[in-house]
């Protein structure tokens, strides 16, 4: 289903399907499209490698679970400069409970929405 100056259709022509589908996923990460022509040289840097287990992938959107969040944390380095955002990693490891549990959830909020902002 289509919305054109606010009246919805539905498209039944698997061209103007394809057009629609290929236009909402370039756009619905948030980043302006922009056409870019990838050098004949670099296209096969592009392609799926044979060397690389695609099932790695899997698991990557899913959300954070309490586990894995008190593990990154616990590994995370101390004494090291901040970044651009000021928030040191010592800082976040003993922000305690409740700061852990929000930064949790916006973290999987991100995943769920597929929003990953562009500073990131």
């Amino acid at each position: 289903m289509v919305t054109d100056n606010d009246a919805p259709y539905i498209l039944t022509d698997p061209s103007d399907i394809k057009q629609i589908a290929t236009t909402h996923f370039q756009s619905s990460a948030g980043i302006p499209s922009v056409n870019v022509t990838i050098p004949a040289t670099w296209s096969d840097e592009f392609n799926p490698k044979d060397h690389i287990n695609a099932e790695v992938y899997t698991d990557l959107m899913n959300t954070i679970t309490e586990s894995e969040f008190s593990q990154t944390i616990s590994g995370l380095l101390t004494n090291k400069a901040n970044d651009s955002s000021t928030v040191s990693y010592e800082s976040v490891k003993h922000a305690g409970s409740f700061c852990h549990t929000i930064i949790m959830k916006l973290l999987n909020a991100y995943l769920q929405i597929t929003f990953i902002p562009n500073s990131w």
